[in-house]
């Protein structure tokens, strides 16, 4: 686990984004992070399925966050599945 990365857990549906989003802090910085809404599933449940695989989230988070993939704005996508 990195101890310079902290997660707010404070996922909410951005029906802007049609997606998921929540943010963290990397070493002071603020990020936010994307999750995409699949189309076959509402947005009520998928911030409920989001939620309760909060942990797993945040592991492919991490991982996107060790390579760096955030943009100027300091957001980042990630896949819609954790398998992805």
């Amino acid at each position: 686990m990195n101890q310079q990365l902290i997660f707010n857990h404070d996922f909410v549906y951005s029906a802007e984004q049609d997606a998921v989003s929540f943010s963290c802090l990397l070493a002071g910085l603020r990020l936010t992070g994307y999750i995409a809404r699949p189309d076959e599933v509402s947005a009520d449940v998928w911030l409920s399925q989001v939620q309760a695989a909060a942990f797993d989230w945040e592991d492919a988070a991490e991982q996107a966050l060790t390579d760096e993939c955030w943009n100027e704005a300091g957001e980042f996508w990630l896949p819609t599945s954790v398998n992805d």
